[in-house]
């Protein structure tokens, strides 16, 4: 007598295993795009930031310039000839650099690679002289966007190149902002030849202006404006 062997019913292969990998491989490569997205705009934002932070920072330390300049350009009432093609000789600009010499910074930070990068505005008596920049037609005291549609009054350039870690541009605009004789002091004229500080004439005023910086760098813009007190001493 032969025993039979009955062996459970195996159903056709139905491929569902291969089915639920390829819909978790679609998902995870899904969620891996996602994310890479997600990391590139990450990226882009932060480049971003950085720079506009960089031109920023040209805007607001290249705005220094002219204040380095203003003490003895007032006070010499123009520039200096050999260093800028002014009409003043370079001796009277104590605190400005000997390029020909061996004091390459000034006594207020002014290097001779600054003034290399540094230009002033001509018109036709020559290169114009900060403390006597007016408003011109269209221009509003307290909207300073309209100062930037005349020609800027500085331009600084400094290294701007892929060699550098720093560098950039500014446009810088100078705008009068009143004056004002200091606390305690007379306004007499002849009160004002007696000494530092009896008189507006000796120290005893001050001229303010409005210093407008628009630096660019790495193809961002930044925009910095701040107020400037000059002491009157000559």
């Amino acid at each position: 007598m032969h025993r039979r062997h009955i062996f459970p019913h195996r159903s056709a292969q139905q491929g569902i295993a291969l089915f639920v990998g390829l819909v978790f491989l679609v998902v995870l490569s899904l969620v891996a795009v996602v994310a890479m997205r997600g990391t590139l705009l990450e990226l882009r934002m932060v480049n971003n930031v950085a720079a506009h932070e960089r031109a920023f920072e040209v805007s607001e330390s290249l705005r220094g310039i002219p204040v380095a300049m203003f003490d003895d350009h007032t006070f010499n009432r123009g520039w200096p000839t050999a260093l800028m093609g002014g009409n003043v000789a370079d001796t009277g600009f104590g605190t400005f650099p000997h390029c020909s010499g061996t004091k390459a910074v000034g006594s207020k930070g002014l290097s001779c690679d600054m003034l290399d990068g540094t230009t002033v505005r001509s018109d036709d008596s020559g290169l114009v002289n900060l403390y006597e920049i007016a408003f011109k037609d269209g221009e509003h005291p307290y909207d300073p966007a309209t100062w930037t549609t005349s020609t800027e009054d500085l331009t600084v350039e400094v290294c701007n190149s892929g060699e550098c870690t720093s560098g950039g541009k500014a446009q810088i605009w100078i705008r009068p902002d009143g004056s004002a004789l200091s606390a305690g002091n007379g306004a007499a004229q002849a009160a004002g030849y007696r000494g530092e500080g009896s008189g507006s004439a000796t120290g005893g005023g001050s001229m303010y202006f409005q210093i407008l910086s628009r630096g660019s760098a790495n193809g961002m813009t930044a925009t910095t404006l701040a107020q400037y007190r000059q002491r009157i001493s000559n």
